[in-house]
């Protein structure tokens, strides 16, 4: 589980919600993965669909721990990746979904390197077995900034208060 440079939780939140597109491209709205964060379906949500908003645009960072798990539930992601400094998406995954992987990196425990570095060619021997290489493990791609949707017909965007604040002097200045 890679810890390292600090992944912002709003990017981490842009790289589970891109991975939750839909066949058409859409990401689901705000009050769909509210709705998720319920533990268990169509229970209470564990927040409302502003907090969601909130924290998909950054203007929150500081969720509660029972947050947090909604939002993995919500985003299909390991509520770990979520937590700052993990940033390993994949290891994570792999660590939170094969109770195997926990116990084998529980028996390494007290080897230190020496025992990190057998049990790291042994799975990649094992790869190479199965015909497959280091290059098609997924990793996490580059946090990009949440890109905007265009607005749906027959709605408007939303101006965010700068946006506003810019388009009022441009009118008042007839620009």
């Amino acid at each position: 589980m890679p810890l390292g440079p600090d992944i912002p939780l709003v990017s981490k939140l842009a790289i589970l919600l891109n991975r939750k597109r839909e066949v058409d491209g859409k990401t689901p709205s705000t009050r769909v993965i509210a709705a998720a964060t319920a533990e268990t379906p169509g229970g209470k949500p564990v927040m409302t669909y502003q907090v969601v908003n909130d924290l998909l645009n950054g203007d929150k960072s500081d969720p509660r721990s029972s947050q947090l798990a909604g939002l993995a539930r919500a985003l299909s992601g390991p509520v770990a990746y979520l937590l700052p400094g993990y940033n390993g998406l994949t290891s994570l995954s792999v660590y939170e979904e094969h109770e195997d992987a926990r116990e084998a990196l529980r028996l390494i425990h007290d080897l230190g390197e020496a025992g990190a570095a057998e049990l790291l060619e042994a799975a990649r021997e094992i790869r190479l077995r199965h015909g497959h290489s280091d290059l098609t493990v997924p990793e996490v791609p580059e946090p990009l900034p949440p890109a905007a949707e265009p607005p749906r017909p027959g709605r408007r965007r939303r101006l965010s208060f700068t946006e506003a604040a810019e388009r009022a002097v441009s009118d008042l200045e007839g620009t």
